[in-house]
């Protein structure tokens, strides 16, 4: 009797400690609210997290010790990754991805539509969606990395590119608005900014530079 109460208290135990690591891993490692979908390294923290806590709580033969030390580690390099994918261009494309450029100033890219396994019927029922009937009609789409559709029409000039993200130049943002790095340095200097690391975000918006700094 002893030994099985013995044994579901320490199971009530790893339970509570289990749900306890869940919530702080979901709360701080994973996408925030409504800011962001699930990107590839949430699913990877998702995926391996539940296979350390139902071993941990089938598992008999792990103690509660060995699980701090485990949980620890894997809180240490998670940790890393989120600031490798939030501070480096690299570590962005690996974990998070960069926008697929369907329509690039009105010209269809069907080289990549093909790469990506987009069809003309699946293209066409994306711009129906957001009311618009001719590929004519657009002058940028693209794929973001959580899968929606961004979509800008011909003359519309009220959208945004990021062009500088946590002190990194988005090369991509800057191809979007057909300028360079040496153009954005150039930019830079004449409103008195000698680094870029101390610039939080900058974004382009109806021809002008807008600068958020850290």
């Amino acid at each position: 009797m002893n030994t099985i109460l013995a044994y579901y208290g320490l199971m009530i135990i790893k339970l509570i400690m289990a749900i306890g690591v869940a919530v702080i891993y979901l709360r701080y490692f994973t996408a925030a609210g409504n800011l962001k979908q699930m990107t590839a390294l949430d699913i990877i923290i998702n995926f391996l997290l539940s296979a350390i806590l139902s071993d941990f709580i089938l598992d008999r033969h792990i103690g509660i010790m060995d699980f701090v030390i485990i949980v620890t580690i894997y809180g240490v390099l998670l940790y890393a990754l989120s600031k490798l994918t939030l501070y480096t261009n690299v570590g962005r494309r690996i974990f998070i991805g960069t926008p697929h450029v369907i329509i690039q100033n009105g010209k269809l890219d069907t080289e990549r539509m093909a790469r990506l396994n987009i069809s003309a019927h699946d293209l066409a029922m994306a711009l129906r969606r957001q009311q618009i009937q001719s590929i004519h009609d657009v002058e940028t789409a693209e794929i973001e990395p959580n899968g929606d559709f961004t979509i800008v029409k011909k003359g519309d000039r009220k959208y945004s590119v990021v062009i500088i993200d946590n002190g990194n130049i988005d090369k991509f943002g800057l191809a979007k608005i057909q300028k360079n790095e040496k153009w954005l340095r150039t930019q830079l200097r004449r409103k008195k900014i000698k680094d870029i690391d101390d610039i939080l975000i900058a974004q382009w918006h109806r021809g002008r530079l807008q600068i958020v700094k850290k």
